[in-house]
């Protein structure tokens, strides 16, 4: 490895705080890892981490070191990557988290045509309905949709996300008719764990009607199919539910009415120097993503 590889190495111990997770990060073994930083230490003559049989914490000169080589890498990566633009080429590699419905629905044809622009680089997306710490987990970018709580964080606007609301017909037999949206006060719903009280549903401006929780789970998909077996009427983004409509499983109920737009964002962490190939992608994202 060179120079830039033993700061890459290092920037990724400081991250993970973790020799074996840096070393499966690089494909190598965790003696390997080691070995590299203890010649690092040797080289520049100070220690640069504390290590316990429970931790490992950055010193203050290793704090210093890092602080120095983001800032190198920042720049090499944007001096290299304005060099691969007037090349007509980007390489590397993008770490992203998107959440699994969303993913499933909406990126396959995305990432595809994006890899096909530019094959030079690696897309490594994790799947997750969960919100990812970037910069604790290594990620370059995270798919959002709805509130942002993290203000840290940088953030871009892609697209509306349109909500509905749905039900099977024996479900709207029983509980309907439903001719306004305060009808659904103490009707039986599945509700999204990931978003709070997501039981009291929004409409118009600013409305809102309470529902009855039945049934609660992290994952869009999994409400939507809780939904067509008749367990409770189902709030949640059009794309979902999209094909339980269009198969005759579920009902639109209430069309009509507002149930509030969320906004997906692609969020990153702050940089000097946004690599090239992650301002592309966010762009390609941008203008090719349909929600």
């Amino acid at each position: 490895m060179d120079r830039f590889d033993d700061m890459r190495v290092f920037q990724t111990i400081a991250r993970t705080a973790s020799i074996t997770a840096t070393a499966a990060e690089f494909d190598v073994a965790p003696s390997a890892v080691s070995r590299r930083l203890k010649a690092l230490e040797e080289r520049l003559g100070v220690q640069l981490v504390h290590r316990t049989t429970r931790t490992l914490t950055l010193t203050p000169a290793g704090e210093t070191y890092l602080a120095g080589t983001n800032d190198i890498l920042d720049s090499v990566e944007h001096l290299e990557g304005g060099l691969q633009i007037g090349a007509g080429t980007l390489t590397g590699r993008i770490r992203l988290s998107a959440p699994f419905s969303f993913a499933l629905t909406a990126l396959p044809d995305v990432l595809k045509g994006f890899v096909d622009e530019n094959p030079g680089v690696e897309l490594d997306l994790q799947l997750t309905d969960s919100r990812v710490d970037l910069v604790g987990e290594g990620f370059d970018l995270a798919l959002r949709i709805g509130e942002l709580s993290d203000s840290s964080l940088i953030a871009k606007r892609l697209c509306p996300v349109t909500m509905a609301v749905a039900g099977p017909p024996s479900l709207i037999e029983q509980h309907g008719p439903f001719e306004k949206p305060a009808d659904f006060a103490g009707a039986p719903s599945v509700v999204y764990t990931n978003v709070p009280n997501s039981h009291i549903w929004t409409f118009g401006d600013g409305e809102t009607v309470t529902t009855r929780p039945v049934f609660r789970v992290n994952n869009g998909e999994m409400l939507r199919e809780m939904s067509v077996r008749g367990l409770g009427f189902v709030r949640e983004p059009r794309f979902i539910l999209a094909p339980a409509i269009e198969a005759g499983q579920l009902i639109e109920i209430l069309p009509e009415t507002d149930w509030g737009v969320s906004r997906l964002h692609a969020v990153y962490p702050p940089m000097a120097h946004m690599p090239v190939r992650l301002r592309t992608f966010i762009d390609y994202l941008a203008g090719a993503l349909k929600c």
